[in-house]
């Protein structure tokens, strides 16, 4: 607001017009102006406070703010998340495919794909998608995540958390990085080539 009033007085804006305000390039007029973008931020900055302020409450009364994740469906006449009853058996069947260890996540994705959980474009979904969004979700243990941290939800879950752990450990054997498969050898890296510092 202080940017355009500036302008106005520069002569760089010339005329403004709005549908339910008059402004006139006067002190009146400006100031008038400046009234009106300070009532705008009020506006802006109590209606986020007020829908925080709600999505608080939800997450105490174990509500996930947000859309339901594949499996679950977002109910419109309660507002709450309930079980999609054609996906959750196959999603079930996804975790228990990947907690024996013999899966990849790519077979997990084609597996899905196969029973008809595929992306809203039409496509199979993609491992990390799989992965991030799906095998390492609390939500179908019956927990959530929000801002940060997990809390306890009210919907009904999916899975059992000892199966959930079961997953979570195959993965993390899975996901080592190189420096922890690598074998440390001796002397590495005492000496550096001077021209290309190998």
């Amino acid at each position: 607001g202080g940017k355009l009033i500036y302008l106005i007085d520069q002569g760089v804006i010339k005329y403004l017009k709005f549908p339910q305000f008059w402004f006139e390039s006067t002190p009146q007029g400006k100031f008038m102006l400046q009234i009106a973008f300070g009532q705008s931020k009020y506006f802006v900055d109590s209606l986020s406070e007020n829908t925080k302020r709600g999505l608080r409450q939800k997450v105490r009364r174990g509500e996930m703010p947000g859309l339901a994740p594949v499996g679950y469906q977002n109910d419109p006449r309660t507002k709450t998340i309930v079980v999609d009853r054609t996906k959750a058996p196959i999603i079930k069947q996804a975790f228990e495919l990947f907690a024996t260890g013999t899966y990849r996540i790519m077979d997990i994705a084609d597996f899905l794909a196969r029973n008809g959980i595929i992306s809203r474009n039409g496509r199979p979904r993609k491992q990390d998608r799989v992965s991030r969004q799906l095998l390492s979700n609390p939500f179908y243990y019956g927990h959530f995540r929000y801002a940060g941290e997990i809390h306890e939800g009210v919907h009904e879950p999916l899975i059992a958390k000892k199966l959930f752990d079961q997953v979570q450990e195959v993965w993390r054997k899975r996901s080592r990085s190189w420096h922890e498969q690598r074998p440390v050898k001796l002397y590495t890296g005492l000496f550096r080539c001077g021209e290309c510092g190998m």
